[in-house]
């Protein structure tokens, strides 16, 4: 029995592995995809993956995000993105290092062979399809003399874009020691490189024919299936990135979609099988579509309406309930099956998408904006540029309401229209200064005439004064004659001092 029992112990462990695998198995594979919104961490086959919102950088999933793992080819974004950042001319003719050949026997190739020629353009655009390590590696001695610097560059912008954990030893991913990333900052390098026109144009090819002079065209394409039209993992929207494989990283896919004005990228690190990523990453895109509130054109226009369309009608009826305030609403839109995606649990997202449709957006006014005016009157027209789809969505702008016409009574310079003149202001300035000079005037007149007469008073009173004295010396001149009386001789005055 004793012999027995290690024996039934084995085959007791053996069943519970096997049915914990089964059971591991089976949680991934019962993901149901009519409740994409129920994801959860171990419905991915992927030991690390993360989504986030390409404009605002919001993580909206994350499994094992932060935990270092092997990048693989995936390492490449960063290679392509500093290729294009490097400011040489894409359409310059280069040569082909002899780095290109310094790579593994069994790396990817272009294929591209020392000394010869092509554009700079064809390079990236030949490196990134077909994950060739040989390309990354002439990228880099082209870039920046040696791939020793550029892979100091490469660590250099990885920290200015705020990655934490992640170090590069090379510049194409091929598994190396101290060769490491996370899948966040997998995440935060692509929402920059994802920024760039021309990197996004490289990553959204499917398919491209570069020219190498010496060999004439080579057709490159990529094995990113989600991109590829007609395959099982085509992905309707998915535009890139990269995916990368080593016995070390895994599968492992970085992956982009856009929809109806937003973007998602998701990193998807080790899944075991190459099927795998592809399902990992459809099934965190299809979560990501339920973070997001759709508006229709008419929606964002109505939430960005007080900023576009909105006006105070001067001669609007006094008694008017809105204070001669007219809305315009949109009409007769042109293409109704614009939409417009808003992350929901981002206060700053609507605002930020509002910023963006007004930037896009062109108003031409074409009524004069005086009452009368009916409600679905014409007032303007409105046009849209759809930077997604390519087109400029047109609509008319309608009055919201009436606006009767304030009632104005007769006035003066209605029957006088010279009168008018007086509605001048710098004419009534002019008046006013000219009335303030004339009462100067007026005030300098009455001063110097009041002034005329106090003097006539004065001589008119030493005159009057002088004449009533003479007057009094004659009457007494007079009354001594009358009387007969001698006159007196001063000189004998007996009063007077001898």
């Amino acid at each position: 029995m004793r012999r027995k029992l290690p024996a039934l112990l084995s085959i007791i462990l053996i069943i519970v592995f096997s049915l914990s695998a089964s059971a591991l198995a089976l949680t991934s594979a019962d993901y149901d995809a009519s409740v994409p919104q129920s994801l959860t961490a171990d419905e991915l086959y992927a030991q690390s993956a993360i989504l986030i919102d390409a404009d605002s950088g919001d993580v909206l999933f994350s499994k094992d995000a932060y935990t270092r793992m092997h990048p693989a080819s995936t390492t490449k974004i960063m290679t392509l993105l500093l290729g294009i950042e490097s400011g040489i001319d894409l359409d310059q003719q280069i040569a082909i290092p002899q780095a290109a050949a310094d790579i593994a026997k069994d790396s990817t190739m272009v294929p591209v062979f020392p000394g010869e020629t092509m554009s700079f353009r064809d390079l990236l655009t030949g490196f990134f399809l077909n994950s060739g390590n040989d390309g990354a590696n002439a990228v880099a001695v082209i870039v920046s003399g040696s791939v020793e610097k550029f892979v100091e560059r490469m660590n250099q912008r990885a920290e200015e874009i705020g990655c934490r954990d992640t170090h590069f030893a090379n510049a194409h991913g091929y598994t190396a020691e101290n060769h490491y990333t996370t899948a966040y900052d997998l995440a935060l390098i692509t929402r920059v490189a994802m920024q760039n026109e021309e990197f996004r144009s490289i990553a959204r090819l499917g398919r491209s024919t570069v020219h190498v002079n010496e060999r004439g065209d080579i057709i490159v394409g990529t094995k990113r299936y989600m991109q590829i039209e007609g395959s099982e993992y085509y992905y309707d929207g998915c535009v890139g990135v990269k995916s990368g494989t080593t016995s070390a990283a895994g599968n492992c896919f970085v992956g982009a979609a856009e929809k109806d004005g937003a973007l998602l990228i998701s990193v998807v690190l080790k899944d075991a099988e190459d099927s795998q990523r592809w399902v990992d990453t459809q099934r965190l895109f299809d979560f990501g579509w339920t973070c997001y509130e759709t508006y229709t054109l008419d929606q964002m226009y109505e939430v960005a309406s007080d900023r576009i369309a909105s006006f105070i009608i001067s001669n609007a009826s006094e008694d008017d309930p809105f204070g001669g305030r007219l809305d315009l609403e949109i009409a007769q839109i042109s293409d109704t099956d614009y939409l417009r995606m808003v992350e929901k649990d981002n206060p700053d997202a609507l605002p930020a998408a509002v910023e963006d449709f007004l930037s896009r957006t062109t108003v031409e006014i074409t009524h004069d904006l005086t009452a009368p005016i009916s409600m679905g009157e014409i007032i303007g027209e409105f046009s849209y540029y759809d930077s997604v789809a390519g087109n400029t969505v047109t609509a008319r702008l309608v009055a919201g309401r009436d606006v009767a016409e304030r009632v104005v009574r007769a006035k003066l310079t209605d029957f006088f229209p010279f009168l008018k003149i007086f509605n001048n202001r710098l004419f009534l300035l002019l008046l006013g200064v000219l009335f303030l000079l004339l009462v100067l005037i007026i005030i300098l007149i009455a001063s110097r005439r009041a002034a005329r007469q106090r003097r006539r008073r004065r001589i008119y009173e030493q005159r009057k004064a002088e004449y009533m004295r003479r007057q009094r010396a004659q009457d007494q001149s007079s009354r001594r004659s009358a009387s007969g009386a001698p006159r007196r001789d001063p000189r004998r005055d007996p009063r007077r001092p001898r």
